[in-house]
This record gives structure tokens, sequence and C-alpha cells, in this order.
């Protein structure tokens, strides 16, 4: 499982990154319609809160359990009504904020596959993986309440060459050492 995550995680930032350093028009392209994609903001929204409803099902709290499993299938009715109320409702940004829902529940999944690996003391390459999910959760947890500041922080990488090439540059070493740790941890 943790080379699950470690191609999953690493390959998404590696081609990101590899998009970015060698064609940063054709990828600042791809990020506006990223931004403003309708199809995109369904699919990812759809995906969210159905991976939401999953670790609902999953987590074992007898309060939510009580709530939200009053009669078989609740929890995916209430994913479906969701997402298409977010759809309607919440146009402005979607696919940002979705996509930052989705950050926040990497944690969830990914700790269940690094939490045995972990070592009592000290580093070991396991914990770039952990690291990336607090980072990834983070920035979810910020992107969902102001998506339109990650797309200004974007832009600012956008308007100047250099800063998206370094920036492109950091995406591929970084996403390169989660390739690796996925192989190897």
């Amino acid at each position: 499982m943790i080379t699950f995550w470690g191609l999953i995680l690493g390959l998404t930032i590696l081609a990101f990154g590899g998009a970015v350093f060698r064609s940063t028009e054709k990828t600042s392209q791809f990020i506006e319609w990223f931004k403003s994609s309708r199809a995109v903001a369904l699919a990812l929204t759809v995906f969210a809160w159905f991976w939401t409803a999953y670790e609902c099902h999953t987590i074992g709290i007898d309060v939510f359990d009580m709530i939200l499993k009053r009669f078989p299938g609740q929890l995916w009715i209430m994913a479906a009504v969701l997402s298409w109320l977010t759809f309607i409702w919440m146009p402005a940004n979607l696919p940002v904020r979705a996509l930052t829902g989705i950050l926040m529940l990497i944690p969830a999944e990914l700790f269940k596959a690094t939490r045995p690996v972990l070592p009592d003391s000290g580093f070991a390459a396991v914990h770039i993986l952990v690291i990336t999910a607090y980072i990834g959760a983070v920035i979810g947890m910020y992107g969902m309440f102001y998506p339109w500041r990650l797309e200004k922080g974007m832009r600012w990488f956008q308007d100047s060459p250099i800063r998206f090439k370094v920036l492109g540059a950091l995406c591929v070493a970084w996403g390169a050492a989660l390739v690796v740790t996925g192989f190897f941890a």
C-alpha cells in the first residue's frame, strides 16, 4: 500500500512539475481551464463527497453512526444529494475547493498504510509520505475556505516564468522523492 500512495502522490506532483518545467505557457492555460471547468468541478465534487461518505461509514464513531446511519444507504444518498447541492449552489471556485477537499481526505487512508511501518524513533523514508499528507491537509483546510487565495497564489507563480519554473523543479524533485519512497519504504 505504501507503493500505491507513493505512486499516486508522487506521479501526480511529478507530472505537474514536469509540465510546468517543460511548458509554462501550456500549463498556465491548463490551470486556467481547470479553475473554470464545470465538468472537473462536478467530477471532483462527487468524488470528494463519496469519499467523505466512505470515511464516515468506516470511522466507527458511535455519535456519527447514530446520526448518519439511521437507515441503510443513508450516507450514500446524502453524498449524492450534497454533491448536487454543492455543484448548483457553490459554482464559484468549485474545482479548487473540491480538489482541496480531496487533499484533506488523503491522510485518513494514507496513515492506515504508513502507521505500521513508522519507526519508533528517528527519521525514515516513509516520513516523506506523512509530511506530504500533512502539507496537503493544511493546504486543503485553507483552500476549502479560501479557494480564491490559492488561485491568487498560483497566479503569483504564473506571473513570473522563473518562479513558475522553480515551482516546477521543486515539484519534480518532491514527486520523484515520493515515487522512490513508495518503492523502498
